[in-house]
């Protein structure tokens, strides 16, 4: 038993001991009291048998000793005895889990749960127990998710870092081919320096350091801009970009509050994406709306399309799906985006369109 078992214990004890005393004592003066009052009544029918004249009454004084009720005062004790140590078993059996839980999670071990454990009591004990299985459950998804990202960074990193070594090796023994090394080495340092970056950014804005800054952007005019550089990406591969905007009324305003650089950023992921899964001559559509308060972008490719049981996990830091070949780019964009859209209070979702290809929807709200 420890320590607050025999706090609970003594204190449920002594309040129920002194409760049985305090009702021994009442008991025991009521008592002494009906017995003076028999004794008075025996009195007083005595002297009127004996026809004697009246004499003045003096309180009367028991020769007893005054009964005292030691029997129910001890069988009260020992139902307080009894009771004290269910109720202290009762509040201290699941802070004693509680405890031995906290410390096996903090030895590492993020798979113990306890909610069940505590059986069907509906108290703030057993809210407490499942706190600490959510928390139990997030903290080992998060480990999880940090050693997945440290082997697929370790895996991106790995690539050029041979391709690099491969291209010295080639520049020492191969002095006329020079040039085509150095480039290649550019190449490969400009591959590592656009993932590390994308990785820094990444995680300040899962860590929330990024604070946001912001402005009345009007996402009509944003999106052109984006559009520009798509559609000239799209064109060496003769990919068109239709872009269908939503007409502006006082009623449906593009217009909201937010940073205007980091939402260029997220779109921009998104159109990107489309255009790196699209195959050559098909076209992504684009089109914003108003609806219910929130302005939605939806952005619809022609590519293969996401599994369906992956739909959920395609934002999610270095994703490929299983069913394309597509190697370029490191799978960071839509991690970047989410982590944006929802930083403004948004929502991105993708969904497959039944005649082919991938759809995603941004929803963002009007301020």
């Amino acid at each position: 038993m420890g320590r607050l078992y025999w706090k609970f214990f003594i204190f449920f004890f002594l309040a129920q001991l002194t409760s049985v005393i305090g009702v021994g004592i009442a008991v025991s003066i009521v008592h002494e009291r009906e017995e003076l009052q028999r004794e008075h009544e025996v009195q007083m029918q005595s002297q009127n048998k004996a026809m004697a004249p009246p004499v003045l009454y003096k309180p009367f004084k028991p020769k007893h000793k005054r009964w005292f009720p030691l029997m129910p005062i001890l069988v009260g004790a020992l139902a307080s005895f009894i009771f004290a140590a269910i109720l202290a078993w009762y509040f201290s059996k699941p802070i004693k889990q509680l405890r031995q839980a906290f410390a096996s999670a903090a030895n590492g071990n993020l798979d113990v749960r306890i909610g069940e454990s505590m059986g069907k009591r509906r108290d703030e004990l057993i809210d407490l127990g499942n706190a600490f299985d959510v928390m139990a459950v997030r903290l080992g998804a998060l480990l999880q998710s940090q050693t997945r990202l440290l082997h697929q960074v370790s895996h991106e990193l790995r690539s050029p870092l041979a391709r690099l070594q491969i291209a010295v090796g080639l520049a020492r023994q191969q002095p006329d081919k020079l040039e085509s090394s150095l480039m290649r080495i550019e190449r490969e340092s400009a591959r590592m320096d656009d993932l590390v970056g994308e990785l820094l950014a990444l995680s300040r804005l899962e860590s929330g350091v990024i604070k946001l800054e912001k402005e009345r952007v009007n996402l009509n005019e944003l999106l052109t801009t984006v559009l520009e550089d798509a559609r000239f990406e799209g064109e060496a591969r003769k990919i068109t970009i239709d872009y269908v905007p939503q007409v502006e009324t006082p009623d449906n305003s593009l217009s909201m509050l937010g940073q205007q650089d980091l939402l260029h950023r997220a779109i921009d992921n998104v159109v990107r994406n489309a255009l790196k899964y699209s195959p050559s001559q098909s076209h992504v559509s684009i089109k914003t709306s108003v609806e219910n308060a929130l302005i939605k972008i939806q952005v619809n490719d022609q590519g293969a399309g996401v599994a369906e049981d992956e739909l959920d996990i395609i934002f999610q830091a270095f994703f490929r799906g299983s069913n394309t070949n597509q190697t370029d780019g490191h799978g960071v964009g839509l991690a970047i985006a989410k982590q944006i859209i929802e930083a403004h209070g948004g929502t991105i979702t993708a969904s497959n369109i039944n005649t082919g290809g991938l759809s995603v929807a941004i929803k963002l709200p009007i301020t």
